[in-house]
């Protein structure tokens, strides 16, 4: 960068302390959560003192309150009355950083003189500051400061990874995009990631030829999974609570279901018993498989509930011997679940057409590589199968991380309040357990995470404490905006107050990622998701269509 003079922009007046200080400057010298600087002497020694710029007050001593009505009464324009316009004063309030020694950042033990100037230093120096001591190899270019495009701003890619980062964000201030441009950075470092993408909003990063990018489509493995968790798709999808009768039944299909030995003898009783043979397989019809035997245990019931079983069948699993209206009832709830389960599917497949199948959970490790990007596809899949499915996922991935059969990784999780909702939104869903486990010690496990979430306080509290970095753009919901401030120790009142009035992609950098809390314009990212946002009415503007020149009598014809 090329070097260059610092930018004399106020003097210091009034008390100051050595917290804040305010100075008076000249118009449009300074914005608001812009850095500045002041040198003071400490024990005979020159040091540097940084601040940032806080609350900017305009004051024009020679037009009283009272000019300004009579002008107001009269209707003139200032500028035509003999009040002075040119004695503007403008004072803006520091908030003080810490001195600069030796390359360290230490609370002040001073204040600063009053009439010493402050100045906006060079770029190159206001960069080197930011990045403080991070070494080259961990640094991630993010963008510009806000306040000075020359400005380049890095963080602590390391301080990503080995911790938790949290993106919160308004809808369309560019969460996404600004996420999309740290896993950019990320990616040239050859660092492994995980994402659970509900919308397709990183389908484009396989656009990096110097990582491999996989999109995977999971899908139900009913044979495969643990029978709380057939029991969670089911619940899910199906909208409706189960009854332990139900369970019980469940229970029981499952148990003939996943042993051919049994399936095949209850469907040799049920063709003797003329209800016909089971046609279904839990492996290719997954909860209509199960639907299918509820379905036949009624028809051998007859509708009498108090009917018992032809011995063969409840020799099979006492957990088949069940009222027929619990039969109907599970036959009701897997055929719901197994229509909502295809429907998914299919939309899935549609949207993720280039993608290849989930692993089973014993090959699921081979997912995480190094220098490689796992992209877990959950479009289409309602948010009850959504939480099921990283559930399982991050459950497999903790276990074989502990036994170190996959390398240290980042996960991504998209719409996190979807995820680890708060006990208000919904804390029983079956993705906040594990989670929190990892948020809680994964950095022992060598496991970092990525909440991303247009609506914090959804997030469960103690999981989105655990983070220790947070990049915050527009936040404008006052509920989101306190929960902010309660939740990032490291945010300042000024930074709080500015969030509502950011613009598009521009971000707060807070946490342990960045050496001060700093304004930046993100940089947009090279990948755009599969879904980005079209203008709707193009199309129809580039007809040659005037409503205005029809024969208006159309209106009134029919026409």
């Amino acid at each position: 960068m090329e070097k260059s003079e610092s930018t004399p922009v106020g003097t210091v007046v009034g008390v100051s302390s050595t917290t804040e200080f305010q100075m008076q400057v000249r118009p449009d010298a300074v914005r608001a959560q812009d850095l500045v600087a002041i040198d003071t002497i400490e024990g005979g020694e020159t040091f540097r003192v940084w601040a940032k710029v806080g609350t900017i007050e305009r004051l024009n001593p020679l037009f009283p309150r009272e000019a300004a009505q009579e002008l107001a009464f009269q209707g003139r324009d200032p500028v035509d009355s003999v009040v002075s316009m040119s004695r503007e004063m403008i004072t803006a309030t520091c908030k003080v950083i810490g001195v600069q020694r030796d390359g360290r950042l230490e609370p002040p033990k001073y204040p600063v003189q009053p009439a010493g100037r402050v100045y906006v230093p060079p770029a190159d120096e206001i960069e080197s500051f930011l990045v403080g001591d991070t070494p080259e190899h961990r640094r991630l270019y993010l963008g510009t400061e806000r306040g000075n495009k020359d400005v380049n701003v890095f963080v602590d890619g390391h301080m990503v990874v080995s911790r938790h980062l949290a993106v919160l964000a308004s809808t369309g201030a560019g969460k996404t995009v600004a996420t999309r441009k740290l896993l950019e950075e990320l990616m040239i470092k050859g660092y492994p990631i995980l994402i659970f993408d509900p919308h397709g909003d990183y389908s484009g990063l396989h656009i990096a030829k110097h990582t491999k990018v996989t999109t995977y489509l999971p899908e139900i493995r009913i044979a495969d999974e643990e029978f709380d968790q057939v029991i969670s798709y089911i619940r899910g999808m199906s909208g409706e609570v189960i009854t332990p009768p139900q369970e019980q039944l469940l229970a029981g299909i499952m148990e003939v279901l996943t042993d051919e030995s049994k399936r095949s003898r209850l469907s040799a009783t049920l063709d003797s018993h003329e209800v016909g043979a089971l046609q279904k397989t839990v492996a290719h019809d997954h909860f209509y498989a199960i639907a299918e035997i509820a379905e036949k245990i009624a028809m051998l019931k007859g509708g009498d509930d108090r009917a018992p079983l032809p011995r063969e069948v409840s020799q099979l699993s006492t957990g088949l011997n069940v009222g027929s209206s619990t039969a109907n009832a599970v036959r009701r709830q897997s055929r719901r679940a197994g229509w909502q389960y295809w429907n998914m599917i299919k939309t899935n497949r549609k949207y993720a057409a280039a993608s290849k199948p989930l692993p089973a959970g014993k090959d699921l490790h081979s997912i995480i590589e190094k220098g490689a990007v796992a992209i877990v596809s959950l479009e289409g899949y309602s948010d009850e199968l959504r939480q099921s499915i990283v559930a399982g996922i991050l459950s497999r991935l903790l276990s074989d991380r502990i036994d170190e059969k996959v390398p240290r990784f980042l996960t991504v999780i998209e719409e996190a309040h979807n995820f680890i909702p708060n006990r208000i939104d919904g804390a029983d869903a079956p993705s906040l357990p594990i989670i929190k486990q990892i948020a809680t010690e994964g950095r022992k496990y060598g496991m970092g995470l990525v909440f991303i979430s247009q609506r914090p306080s959804r997030i469960d509290a103690t999981v989105l404490s655990q983070a220790n970095s947070y990049l915050i753009l527009r936040i404008v919901n006052p509920n989101d905006q306190k929960y902010i401030r309660d939740v990032v120790e490291t945010m300042g009142e000024d930074e709080a107050k500015a969030l509502p009035n950011l613009n598009t992609g521009e971000a707060l950098l807070s946490g342990l990622f960045t050496r001060i809390p700093v304004m930046v314009k993100v940089q947009k990212s090279l990948s755009e998701g599969k879904h980005e946002e079209d203008d709707f009415l193009a199309e129809g503007a580039a007809t040659d269509v005037s409503v205005a020149a029809e024969d208006p009598s159309g209106w009134n014809n029919g026409g």
